[in-house]
C-alpha cells in the first residue's frame, strides 16, 4: 500500500481536518440564530401592539382632530410608525411636501433597523448545510484513513465513522432549515411594517393638505 505525502499525513492528523469542531461551530451558529429570532419576534409582536394606539390617532386626526394635539400624542408613542411620523413632522412648517420627502426618509431608517439580523439568518439558512456537508467530508476522510490503519474490525470501525460523519449534515440541516422559516417571516413582517407605516403616512399627509387649504 502506499504512503500518504509528508503533507498530507500532517493535514490527517491536524485539528483543522477533524469534524468535531464543524459540529461545534454549528452548534454556536444555532444558539446564535435562537437569539436573534427571539429578539425579532418579540420586537414585531411588542410593534405590531404599539402600532394599534398610531392607528388610533391617526384616526382621530383625519376625522378632524387638532394637528397640534396629534403632534403631542404622538410625541409619546413608541413603535416603527409613531417614530416615522415623529420624524417628518418636525418639518411639517415647511409644507406638506416636504413632510412627505421626510417620511421616505424616515421610512428608510426604519427598514434597515427592522432588517438588523436577518441577513445573519440568511446567510445561515443559505450556508449552514454545506458547512455540515463540510464535516461529514471531514468525517469519511478520517474514517477511510482509519480503514487503512486497522488490521482487524476494519468494516466496523469505518461504518462507525461514517455514521458519526453523517451527523454533521444532520445538524446543518437542524440549523439551516429553522433559520430559512424564520427569515421569511420575519421578512414578511418587515414588509407588513412598511405597508402599514405608508398607509398611516398617507392619511396624515391628507390632513396636513386639507388644513393648508384651509389656511
Amino acid at each position: 500500500m502506499s504512503e500518504s505525502s509528508p503533507l498530507v499525513e500532517r493535514l490527517l492528523q491536524s485539528d483543522v481536518l477533524q469534524a468535531e469542531w464543524v459540529l461545534y461551530f454549528l452548534l454556536l451558529l444555532l444558539g446564535a440564530e435562537i437569539v436573534v429570532v427571539l429578539w425579532k419576534v418579540i420586537y414585531f409582536i411588542r410593534n405590531n401592539r404599539q402600532a394599534e394606539a398610531t392607528r388610533s390617532a391617526i384616526t382621530a386626526l383625519v376625522g378632524g382632530s387638532d394637528i397640534d394635539s396629534f403632534v403631542e400624542q404622538i410625541a409619546e408613542m413608541p413603535g416603527i410608525e409613531a417614530a416615522v411620523m415623529r420624524h417628518a413632522l418636525h418639518y411639517r412648517a415647511n409644507g406638506a411636501d416636504v413632510v412627505e420627502q421626510q417620511l421616505d426618509v424616515a421610512s428608510s431608517s426604519a427598514q434597515q433597523r427592522m432588517e438588523l439580523g436577518l441577513t445573519f439568518l440568511g446567510t445561515v439558512g443559505s450556508n449552514a448545510p454545506f458547512i455540515g456537508l463540510f464535516g461529514t467530508v471531514l468525517g469519511i476522510i478520517k474514517a477511510f484513513r482509519d480503514l487503512s490503519l486497522e488490521t482487524e474490525s476494519a468494516s466496523a470501525a469505518v461504518m462507525a465513522g461514517i455514521s458519526e460523519a453523517l451527523v454533521a449534515t444532520a445538524v446543518g440541516l437542524l440549523v439551516a432549515i429553522p433559520a430559512v422559516v424564520a427569515y421569511n417571516y420575519l421578512r414578511r413582517q418587515v414588509k407588513q411594517c412598511l405597508t402599514r407605516s405608508g398607509a398611516l403616512s398617507q392619511q396624515l399627509l391628507f390632513r396636513l393638505r386639507v388644513a393648508g387649504s384651509e389656511d
